[in-house]
């Protein structure tokens, strides 16, 4: 089973702005069925979607079954207001703000909850993750107030800090996950939070010309490492490309992830399985 657990089908592969002007008025409906199309064609049969701003997870939801999909999504991830979130979600600035957005989400179907617990990556500058992270008592809260809605969360998080915040709050799974460290590792594998490396938003750059080589052989060859001693000590690892990011297209994404993490001879079926079973509502 192919099975895409962190991707947008509102990208191209291509470029961020670019994909979300198609549906600057309204959805392009054409648009959202050729990349269900498209991950069918290439065998993905489970895509749980990142979310977005403009409704076109929630248009795929509706869908998806026709391309034999089952297809999960946060509709928009949650950030708070001046941190990474704004590309694909809604900010809030209270706790009430924050409540208001997770039963916004619920009333309109979402099947889980997605979180901003960190900033992204810095291609140009290794070890750097860009923008603050959310404080550990902010994100427990938030985590809480989103399990006593009967949903799963699902945690943006790089660096290692954030990264033991967000397992230590409760995260279902820690989407990317990069510069983690033993401790955080031990932590998940105690927890059974699961790990989803989108490894493709990184290898598939390299040679791009965007960014120093270098760098990003630097970053992944230390996320490889990280996920070879994770599956030794039994974190779930799942498969998740991040896919439509920049060079992660539809579809070839996820293949492209799926022969990382074989390479690294890790098992991804268990953490595939949890993922289908825990990212629905309850």
């Amino acid at each position: 089973m192919i099975c895409e657990c962190h991707g947008h089908i509102i990208l191209d592969g291509v470029a961020y702005a670019g994909a979300v002007a198609r549906h600057k008025n309204g959805l392009d409906e054409l648009f959202i069925h050729n990349n269900l199309k498209i991950n069918a064609e290439s065998g993905v049969i489970f895509y749980r979607d990142g979310g977005d701003k403009h409704g076109v997870s929630l248009f795929a939801k509706k869908i998806a079954v026709t391309y034999g999909i089952d297809y999960r999504t946060p509709l928009y991830i949650i950030h708070k207001r001046g941190h990474y979130g704004s590309m694909f979600g809604r900010a809030f600035d209270s706790t009430a703000e924050y409540r208001d957005l997770v039963s916004e989400a619920k009333n309109l179907g979402a099947d889980f909850i997605k979180v901003a617990a960190s900033g992204l990556l810095d291609f140009a500058n290794g070890g750097v993750v860009t923008g603050p992270s959310l404080a550990a008592d902010e994100l427990r809260e938030m985590i809480d107030i989103a399990h006593g809605e009967g949903f799963a969360v699902m945690a943006h998080a790089n660096g290692a800090d954030s990264i033991k915040r967000a397992v230590e709050s409760g995260a279902d799974s820690i989407e990317h996950g990069f510069y983690i460290d033993a401790t955080a590792l031990r932590m998940m594998a105690d927890t059974g939070a699961v790990w989803v490396p989108t490894c493709s938003t990184v290898s598939n750059l390299i040679g791009c010309r965007r960014y120093d080589d270098g760098v990003l052989h630097t970053i992944i060859d230390g996320h490889r490492a990280s996920l070879a001693e994770a599956s030794d000590i039994g974190v779930p690892i799942a498969c998740g490309s991040d896919a439509g990011a920049s060079h992660v297209p539809q579809g070839g994404g996820t293949l492209d992830e799926i022969s990382i993490l074989d390479s690294l001879g890790i098992d991804f079926d268990a953490g595939n399985k949890k993922i289908e079973k825990i990212f629905k509502r309850s």
